[in-house]
């Protein structure tokens, strides 16, 4: 399974939100970092196809994603940054709903509701109207919706908003006990959230890509142009790169 991004730009008028991002992603966790304005919820709405780039391909396993169309599409769990539900729905009355958008039989949504809602620590809530769900309790069921269906390629942007201490350990658990067979691209700005889990990270800076790879290789990498510590956590080549922004 091979996921690439070839050479992708985007613009909002004059100002530049992706230049020319090349990367390549096979399975594992990647985690995609970069201040607020960098260009990853862009870069994540064109591979969910919410968004069409300026130029540039996205290929899955040699294919061109466009024209995959809705066959594409089905192989994507989603949770965008933003919390748009519909808040009259209950929980588990809106996870059916995107499990029958996602063409799954009624017993198998049943049963993958029903584990989900225990992953996510929402089990008491089923019932409950999602206007009546804490932010922090909308960010899981949004996590818990984008794996339905046990898709190949999980998107998160800002998975851990609005979740608490503990919180974001069990969703950092659950993100790293789905990611064997899968690609998953993990968009924040909080280091902490995928230090330990990440096969590979991606730095963003003003719609650039500036470096993909392991730490060590970043830290190498980057060191000649940005004033990076020795033996550097990712925290540290985080604000080396930056630190004024």
């Amino acid at each position: 399974m091979k996921l690439e991004f070839v050479n992708l730009s985007k613009s909002y008028g004059s100002k530049r939100a992706l230049i020319n991002v090349s990367a390549t992603f096979e399975h594992g966790v990647y985690a995609l970092l970069g201040p607020n304005g960098a260009g990853k919820t862009t870069m994540m709405n064109i591979l969910v196809d919410n968004l069409r780039a300026d130029s540039g391909v996205i290929f899955y396993n040699g294919k061109d994603t466009r024209e995959m169309g809705a066959e594409f599409r089905q192989l994507i769990g989603y949770m965008p940054q933003q919390q748009q539900m519909y808040q009259s729905m209950t929980a588990q009355r809106f996870m059916f709903y995107i499990a029958s958008l996602k063409g799954l039989s009624k017993e198998d949504a049943k049963r993958q509701i029903d584990d989900l809602f225990e992953r996510v620590n929402l089990p008491d809530s089923k019932k409950t109207k999602i206007a009546a769900l804490s932010g922090g309790m909308k960010q899981r069921l949004l996590i818990a919706q984008a794996l339905l269906g046990n898709p190949p390629i999980l998107v998160l942007d800002e998975p851990t908003a609005g979740l608490d201490p503990k919180e974001r350990v069990r969703m950092r658990n659950l993100v790293e006990s789905v990611s064997g067979a899968k690609i998953i691209i993990y968009a924040t700005h909080v280091v902490s959230d995928v230090e330990t889990i990440a096969k590979n990270v991606l730095f963003l800076k003003s719609g650039e890509l500036v470096g993909m790879g392991s730490r060590s290789d970043l830290a190498d990498v980057l060191s000649p142009q940005y004033d990076i510590p020795k033996n550097p956590g990712l925290e540290d080549i985080y604000m080396a790169l930056f630190e004024n922004e």
